[in-house]
């Protein structure tokens, strides 16, 4: 069977990306690939999305596993007083949105966040195609 062409990026927004306005959510098209977005907003959905095997619903991944991949690199991070101030910002409420703020004042771990976030969401695409039987072709 040939490799299926995937947009790792449209997958990665699909596995990370949780919208309030959709009930549906997300799917790939086992035939084309394409990562489709299921909500009242789309226009061009096959009517039989829901119900046709051709289609795989992507389930966001759970907040819990967010919030794992920031402590996985909080544990990377060689600077005590950085380290201590992001394990700091996550405990507690809205954990997200604090430790955004307490790495404005670390630009150079900033970027390596990104960086570590985006290698961790490559990883979860990647789990994610092997777990329903995708070979997988990036593009």
């Amino acid at each position: 069977m040939p490799k299926l062409k995937i947009n790792r990026d449209e997958l990665i927004d699909a596995l990370t990306v949780r919208f309030e306005i959709t009930e549906d959510g997300w799917y790939l098209d086992t035939e084309t690939g394409k990562v489709l977005l299921n909500s009242d907003a789309a226009d061009d959905l096959p009517e039989d999305i829901e119900d046709n095997p051709r289609y795989l619903p992507i389930e966001p991944i759970e907040s819990d596993e967010s919030y794992r991949i920031m402590e996985d690199f909080i544990a990377t991070v060689k600077d005590a007083k950085a380290a201590a101030r992001l394990g700091r910002a996550i405990e507690g409420r809205k954990p997200f949105r604090r430790f955004k703020d307490a790495l404005l004042d670390f630009p150079a771990l900033r970027e390596a966040w990104f960086e570590f976030e985006g290698a961790a969401h490559a990883r979860l695409a990647e789990a994610w195609c092997e777990a329903s039987g995708i070979d997988v072709e990036w593009v």
